[in-house]
């Protein structure tokens, strides 16, 4: 009866050690995403080489997996819930990113068709509520689609702007949103931002779009994440033209895009390099600004071979690419 005690004894303190979910999570060094794999567009020109993602790879955090995180230099522990974070919570960080993940890959892919004088149209821009600030006044989630506020319809996130400065603060309206498939009211009591009415929320927007030639893009709700932006844009732009600007290199690299095709910076930088430098890409695209100087520095000091480019918009990509990688 004592030998059994101790085994499950044992075993309780093997399973705690293993699986109980501590309210922390770990970053650590990802790897490449060849958007080959990722991006179908009819009648594609084909690649030698790649364009890859870049990614932080998040592992759960267990006693265990901690333990590592504190004597591993590459792996680091964060809390689930930061300062950055703001009034988000976990979950609600995670559907922010998702709606992010949403707006990077359909801007990069209407600007990639847009680049390369295919045909593309806006069937509808969804406007995503992504973070309350401390002031608002509001049941409106994370995650909800704006369609309608005071009765008026909101076509595009411009419109709620245009909308609100007309109304007064302190005023409660009626929101009607989508929250995943099933349409609901919400309500929002106008607050005051240095004088000026607000719902007090960030919005972001994401495309329905009707390509030619079409498209089909291969992401999955786990994934999350604006960082993918640049690489996506440049990947769809590489199967729309003749001229194939990888010229057979392996090219990674991270960045958010905007609608005027300028460069974003990211988080994670470091555990982006070491993934691409592990995996052997060629060549590495960064945002300009602190993430090429954080990457830059890790690059000397850790004596990688890679080619690392700053960028400030889309066109600098491409052209480094045409003027260095093709004509070679």
């Amino acid at each position: 009866m004592k030998d059994k005690i101790k085994y499950i004894i044992a075993y309780l303190i093997l399973f705690f050690l293993l699986f109980f979910e501590l309210p922390y999570y770990i970053d650590a060094p990802g790897g490449l995403d060849n958007l080959n794999n990722r991006v179908e567009v009819e009648n594609a020109y084909k690649a030698k080489g790649s364009i890859n993602l870049t990614y932080v790879k998040e592992i759960k955090a267990t006693p265990i997996t901690s333990l590592i995180a504190l004597i591993n230099p590459n792996w680091k522990l964060e809390p689930k819930n930061t300062d950055d974070n703001g009034t988000l919570d976990y979950d609600e960080m995670m559907i922010r990113q998702q709606v992010l993940n949403k707006q990077s890959y359909t801007s990069g892919i209407k600007y990639a068709y847009e680049t390369a004088g295919k045909k593309v149209n806006v069937d509808e821009e969804k406007c995503y509520i992504i973070y309350l600030y401390e002031e608002a006044n509001t049941n409106i989630k994370v995650g909800d689609q704006i369609k309608k506020f005071d009765g008026e319809e909101i076509k595009q996130c411009t419109d709620l702007s245009k909308i609100i400065d007309k109304k007064q603060i302190g005023e409660e309206y009626e929101v009607v949103v989508l929250d995943g498939d099933k349409e609901k009211v919400r309500k929002v009591k106008l607050v005051d931002i240095e004088g000026t009415p607000m719902i007090g929320v960030q919005v972001a927007t994401v495309y329905s779009l009707t390509t030619e030639p079409k498209y089909n893009f291969k992401f999955n709700s786990s994934e999350y994440g604006p960082s993918g932006g640049l690489m996506i844009s440049l990947a769809v732009y590489n199967s729309l033209v003749e001229t194939d600007i990888t010229g057979g290199k392996t090219i990674a690299g991270t960045g958010t895009l905007e609608p005027d095709g300028s460069v974003g910076e990211i988080g994670g930088i470091e555990y982006k390099i070491k993934g691409a430098v592990k995996k052997k890409a060629d060549i590495f695209f960064v945002p300009a600004g602190e993430n090429y100087e954080d990457a830059k520095k890790l690059i000397e000091k850790n004596h990688y071979k890679i080619e690392l480019v700053k960028v400030e918009k889309f066109d600098d990509a491409l052209n480094y690419l045409l003027d260095n990688v093709v004509k070679k």
